[in-house]
């Protein structure tokens, strides 16, 4: 029985006792009766009481075996509609003379009774879980209709045998008519097909249930215009396979804008910039030092913003960095930003033994360049302070005016709105490189930030 099955019978009520009441009634009755009329007839007394027996035995097993089959309460009713049926049809067989004169009707009466609660209950589970496996399927199918991934399921033969509407929607089919029957090669250009033939020899040879496979291919519709799918295979252990397909035209196209305007950044304008300074260098030789100055200063921060753009794509993209000791990592950022900066003062408190992500130095580092270059006291002060509690924690305050509320919004993840832009991307990279490695950032004051890290340790 399927899960989804499993929780729909958890939600009835638990009468799953009633049957074995029903069939220890029945049974007390066929003793009772046997024991005040003194019938010694082996085959008389046993199958009298053999059937009340087994719906008590069949009762307890549905006691235990219940909520995996169906409701109590139904089953109960199933068989004592059972009983009363089968005892209406004896006492129309007495009315008519059908047992005859001199046979005993009061121990038929009892077996015939317990026969038919018997065989009721029995029907009467199957019926119940069979309903319930018919209403878990049809909410099954409202769900996958409703997903907005495809889902399809091929037979043996690799043939649409069910398709949701996500997945017709995809292909520009309509009903389930222009979609069962089909081969699954109907959808995708000739060098797809070749990819993912490979895809279903290896899940053949495989022969787990479980077995899957997951990548992106290109599909093409009914009018043959092609688009990028991410999809995944999985091989059934009954023959055939679930197909789930998602269009992702418009991540790609996201993607590739995103390439390209990092590409712009990194390349076109660093190159541009880099004109800038050296025509400011010869302005300076020329004696104009205020405008050239402005103009150093505006190159200078761009070029650092570009440059800080390819970092972050460069550390983003590792898959993995490895570990490295919390009070190596800002021992090295804090002499760095010493000798960067050394009219500020930097303080350590605390110390931690653990690993942790090698990523989070440069969010480390950010912190601490953002608490100096963003500080207008003298000297500048910066705190780093470090814990392990039930996580990693790392913290930097600062003596300066504070973040903005409108920069403490990277640090959440939030979009920046259009006259609020921020002073550069260095709390974007520190928000960004803690998802990346797991951690979380919050902003406990307006001078602190703090980077909650799951350690390597654990």
């Amino acid at each position: 029985m399927s899960p989804s099955e499993v929780s729909l019978v958890d939600r009835q009520p638990a009468r799953n006792w009633l049957v074995v009441v029903l069939g220890a009634a029945l049974t007390a009755a066929a003793i009772s009766h046997f024991h005040m009329h003194g019938h010694n007839e082996p085959l008389v007394v046993a199958a009298t009481v053999l059937p009340a027996v087994g719906v008590f035995g069949y009762g307890v097993w549905f006691w235990v075996r219940g909520p995996d089959v169906a409701r109590g309460d139904v089953v109960f009713a199933w068989a004592v509609a059972g009983a009363g049926i089968v005892l209406a049809l004896d006492l129309w067989a007495m009315f008519v003379g059908a047992y005859g004169v001199g046979t005993g009707v009061d121990h038929v009466f009892i077996q015939h009774t317990s026969v038919g609660a018997l065989g009721a209950a029995i029907a009467g589970t199957y019926s119940e879980r069979d309903r319930l496996r018919s209403h878990a399927h049809t909410r099954l199918r409202q769900a996958l209709d409703a997903a907005m991934d495809g889902v399809a399921v091929l037979d043996a033969d690799r043939r649409v045998v069910y398709a949701n509407g996500a997945f017709r929607d995809a292909y520009h089919t309509t009903g389930d008519g222009g979609v069962v029957g089909t081969h699954w090669t109907t959808y995708y250009p000739t060098d797809a097909e070749d990819r993912l033939a490979g895809v279903f020899e290896e899940l053949d040879a495989n022969g787990d249930s479980d077995d899957h496979w997951h990548g992106n291919v290109p599909a093409h519709r009914d009018d043959g215009r092609t688009y990028p799918q991410e999809l995944s295979v999985t091989s059934l252990s009954s023959g055939g396979y679930i197909w789930v397909s998602r269009d992702v035209t418009a991540r790609e196209e996201r993607d590739q804008r995103l390439r390209v305007l990092n590409r712009v950044l990194r390349h076109n304008v660093r190159n541009s910039l880099n004109v800038v300074l050296g025509r400011a260098e010869r302005l300076t030789d020329r004696g104009d030092n205020e405008d050239v100055d402005s103009i150093v200063t505006a190159a200078e921060d761009l070029l650092d913003v570009s440059e800080k753009a390819r970092v972050v794509e460069r550390v983003l993209g590792e898959e993995n960095a490895g570990t490295v000791p919390l009070d190596s990592l800002l021992d090295t950022e804090l002499q760095r930003a010493r000798s960067e900066y050394p009219d500020a003062s930097f303080e350590v408190d605390g110390k931690v033994d653990a690993e942790v992500d090698a990523r989070l130095r440069l969010a480390v580092r950010e912190l601490l360049t953002n608490a100096v270059e963003h500080n207008d006291a003298d000297p500048p002060r910066v705190t780093v302070t470090a814990s392990d509690d039930d996580l990693v924690e790392v913290r930097v305050s600062d003596n300066g005016p504070g973040i903005p509320e409108h920069e403490r919004r990277a640090l959440g993840g939030l979009t920046e709105e259009s006259l609020q832009h921020g002073s550069g991307i260095g709390l974007w990279v520190v928000y960004w490189l803690a998802r990346h490695c797991g951690a979380a950032v919050a902003v406990p004051d307006e001078n602190t930030v703090s980077i909650r890290v799951p350690s390597g340790d654990n």
